[in-house]
């Protein structure tokens, strides 16, 4: 069953390899999407009225995905109990999408989201320490360590159940257009080997297919994946996977020379494919803008510095989305849907995260930013597809690469970027 105005979306017509990439292959494009007015919040205070009318936008901008994040303490508040209310409201939003001719990409176990770890109680140990990312959980942030769901099995167990509890709510459902394993998963915990990793995914993507092969699973990995300590790398993690997913968002990446960097985005993504040698998707895309009209109070507080006029982010957005189509990237999934109410500026994390306000397609009194019209041009594009060769930029083997892939992810950058010079 295909959705109404909707391009075909089953596995075997769109992943079935790299080299077997149909010639007319769509350029995916969609959205993060959380409710202007209750952020993440939203599965607790869950309000379907204002779907209808965010999802005509979201179709009308020529987006095709909606990412929707689980978040992992609403979905499973214990071990053993998923919450049928918050199952109910992914269905209503399935439904809403299919409505609009729109897919649905689930992500689980979220997890990491605006410079916060959002987790279960039961999954964090009793004990406080200082964290690099701090943790919300039982509504407020905290310090507890996370426990570490790749070795832990009572916690494996718990996904496992979650795993099959949505994958069960949405089974035969047409708008579910591919599966999300995780954002960022490696800012919350990493596993402890490459073993128990592979294990992790092995178990998590035999549960989801044993409900439905045809759907793809995908994994969101960022910066981390390829700069790292070798854990949960592309090549690592292909086996598992449909195709690749890579966040990209140059205005908090140790490599960007800034947030309207747009050479980052695609340089990560072709990383990502040479490495995992699978189709990838551009997660994550986006650009924080000034507020419209200009408010004063906010150039003066941390983070303002990475606040782009809406002209420049338009520039931004039509070179990275035309670099990525060219490159025979899948597509991009753009952050978020809308700014955020200032009624939940001073609630975590938009409160310590001044960028993460700004990030919509659309302002906060429901018009467009000036780089939609962008959007919907490249909502209509079909792509390259996937290269046969690596780039001539990418002048080293794999092993090579693993030998220390913090010096080598520099060290490509600039080759990429001395390649792009003129461009």
């Amino acid at each position: 069953m295909v959705l109404p105005g909707a391009l075909p979306i089953r596995k075997d017509l769109f992943f079935g390899g790299p080299l077997d990439t149909p010639p007319s292959s769509p350029f995916w494009l969609g959205v993060n999407y959380w409710p202007a007015r209750s952020g993440m919040y939203w599965w607790q205070h869950f309000d379907k009225s204002s779907l209808a009318d965010d999802f005509e936008r979201i179709q009308q901008t020529g987006l095709k995905i909606v990412r929707v994040f689980l978040l992992w303490e609403d979905f499973q508040p214990r071990a053993r109990r998923v919450s049928t209310p918050c199952l109910d409201r992914l269905v209503d939003v399935a439904e809403k999408a299919a409505q609009r001719g729109l897919c649905v990409l689930p992500t689980f176990f979220t997890g990491h989201m605006c410079g916060l770890n959002w987790l279960p109680p039961w999954v964090l140990w009793a004990r406080e320490r200082e964290l690099p990312i701090p943790v919300f959980s039982q509504r407020r942030v905290r310090s507890n360590l996370p426990r570490n769901f790749y070795e832990d099995q009572e916690i494996l167990e718990a996904q496992v159940l979650l795993v099959r509890e949505v994958a069960g709510a949405l089974q035969g459902h047409p708008a579910v257009w591919a599966w999300d394993l995780g954002n960022s998963p490696s800012s919350v915990v990493t596993p402890p080997d490459n073993q128990k990793g592979s294990l992790w995914l092995r178990v998590m993507t035999e549960e989801l297919r044993s409900r439905d092969e045809t759907i793809p699973i995908t994994l969101g990995m960022d910066e981390g994946n390829l700069a790292g300590d070798g854990i949960l790398r592309p090549q690592d993690v292909a086996e598992h996977l449909d195709f690749l997913s890579m966040q990209a968002t140059p205005f908090s990446s140790e490599l960007s020379s800034g947030p309207m960097d747009a050479l980052l985005p695609p340089f990560l993504a072709i990383l990502t494919q040479w490495l995992g040698g699978k189709d990838v998707m551009c997660l994550g895309l986006g650009i924080p803008t000034e507020p419209v009209p200009r408010q004063e109070r906010v150039h003066k507080k941390p983070g303002a510095e990475l606040l782009v006029s809406e002209e420049a982010a338009a520039r931004f957005f039509s070179s990275v989305l035309e670099r990525l189509r060219q490159a025979g990237v899948m597509g991009a999934v753009i952050s978020f849907f809308s700014d955020f109410d200032p009624g939940l500026w001073d609630m975590p994390p938009l409160d310590e995260d001044l960028p993460g306000r700004h990030l919509g397609i659309y302002r906060r009194d429901r018009s467009p930013k000036d780089f939609e019209p962008i959007l919907r041009e490249h909502g209509s594009l079909e792509r390259r597809p996937f290269p046969k060769e690596p780039p001539s930029w990418i002048d080293i083997s794999q092993e090579e690469y693993d030998s220390d892939p913090k010096l080598h992810i520099r060290r490509l950058y600039e080759n990429y970027r001395d390649h792009h010079a003129d461009g």
